[in-house]
């Protein structure tokens, strides 16, 4: 059993190559995201009701789950292939081994070619009051990395006055997860979203969507999870395994298909992703991390 925040349409994928590596063995797994996520994961382990037995999370809330003595170490047999970087610190309890992308999404029916944005700041194009889907600012790190790498790349205050702009806009806001923004899109009920744009390969694989990533300079990676093994999984072994399989590279390349960008470096992913300029959103702590997330919450309430 896989608690997780990897969409079902890619999880999908996963599932099947490790149940034909492994017949006999049944992955099941939960969807949830960020807060929901944690909660039922401390919940549950408080309350000693073992059930999962694989977490995907994104690595920076990992190390609460690794205090409270909820996960257990485990060198996978594919860890050695990353890159140290990627490692948590102390080793062996996650790799992170894929990064989530987000950025500008659009309905390829609803925006002509000539209005597909080409900055980030195209969308605060009055012509798009109203008709912008984004995941919630406050609820979900998504923005608030994306909000991280406008600081670091063209300042705080051109940062903070797209942001300020966006809320402008009046956007429809969803949370804390990211596939209601991307469903809107694909279906055309908001012509532009910002969210993973990984789910124009995931969502966007569903009969009658019609999406595409607006290719803008740059593409920031806005987390990306590691898997590690629970203290009390009930099947420590097949855990074990699926940690394995989800490391390799016939896994890796499932999920950089999916439209995400794997650190395996034997994985090429997406013509579309690989030529992007990609970009690592910072990961604000402490006092400059609050700093941050006021300003948001200002822009957006709480």
């Amino acid at each position: 059993m896989i608690y997780g925040e990897i969409i079902t349409p890619t999880l999908r994928g996963i599932k099947e190559g490790f149940e034909a590596k492994y017949p006999g063995i049944t992955m099941e797994f939960v969807y949830l995201s960020g807060a929901p996520l944690m909660n039922r994961i401390v919940s549950e382990q408080d309350a000693k009701r073992y059930l999962a037995d694989v977490i995907v999370i994104d690595t920076p809330r990992m190390p609460l789950l690794q205090e409270k003595g909820y996960l257990t170490p485990y060198e996978s047999v594919e860890q050695a292939r990353y890159d140290k970087q990627w490692w948590s610190d102390p080793p062996n309890y996650w790799v992170r081994n894929h990064f989530y992308l987000g950025g500008i999404m659009y309905n390829t029916k609803s925006v002509a070619p000539a209005d597909v944005p080409k900055t980030y700041f195209d969308i605060l194009d009055p012509k798009w009051r109203g008709q912008i889907a984004i995941v919630s600012p406050v609820a979900n790190e998504l923005m608030f990395a994306l909000y991280a790498g406008f600081v670091r790349d063209m300042g705080e205050e051109k940062a903070f006055k797209f942001f300020e702009g966006l809320a402008a806009q009046k956007p429809l806001v969803f949370g804390p997860g990211g596939i209601r923004v991307s469903q809107g899109v694909g279906t055309g009920e908001f012509p532009i979203g910002i969210g993973f744009v990984g789910h124009v390969y995931g969502v966007g694989r569903e009969p009658g969507y019609n999406m595409a990533i607006a290719l803008i300079d740059p593409i920031y990676a806005v987390g990306g999870p590691g898997f590690s093994v629970l203290k009390n999984a009930p099947h420590p072994n097949a855990a074990r395994l699926a940690v394995d399989y989800m490391l390799s590279t016939p896994a890796q390349e499932r999920i950089a298909q999916s439209g995400y960008r794997s650190n395996d470096p034997a994985v090429q992913g997406r013509r579309e992703i690989t030529e992007a300029n990609i970009s690592v959103a910072p990961v604000p702590t402490g006092a400059e991390a609050e700093r941050l997330r006021s300003k948001l919450k200002q822009l957006f309430g709480s």
